[in-house]
């Protein structure tokens, strides 16, 4: 959710910073930028790559709506990872067979300090477990 700052009259993240979406997609480091998965993804197709793949991001604010597949080698420290209505469970979608076309996969990439705001997940079990195991805060 983006938030007006008073003073300013510019949308905040709630990082308690404004919104500052990046200029360049193609970077392999975001600090205190943020951007839309999906536009991302979409840069990197563009430029031949299938995963958004070994990009660090600290600070951010990634915002769908879109489905985030996690991937091996992809961390997340110290995140926020967006509205649940009390249930980290309503975030997580498990695929019915082996596969999730339409998410957007994620290999090698660092989270930190990051929020996320209408995204959802999937991966493999031990991820999904990991992500479900968080408790709520407040």
């Amino acid at each position: 959710m983006s938030f007006i700052d008073p003073v300013q009259g510019l949308p905040m993240t709630g990082l308690g910073r404004p919104l500052n979406i990046t200029d360049d997609l193609g970077k392999r480091a975001f600090v205190n930028e943020d951007m839309a998965l999906y536009d991302l993804f979409a840069f990197h197709l563009r430029h031949g790559r299938s995963m958004i793949e070994g990009i660090s991001f600290t600070g951010c604010r990634i915002e769908g709506p879109a489905i985030m597949l996690i991937l091996p080698g992809t961390t997340f420290d110290a995140v926020n990872f967006g509205e649940s209505k009390g249930d980290i469970g309503n975030l997580v979608l498990r695929p019915v067979r082996n596969m999730a076309i339409g998410a957007i996969p994620v290999i090698n990439c660092t989270f930190q300090n990051c929020e996320f705001h209408a995204l959802g997940f999937t991966g493999n079990e031990q991820i999904l477990s990991e992500i479900l195991a968080i408790k709520a805060v407040g």
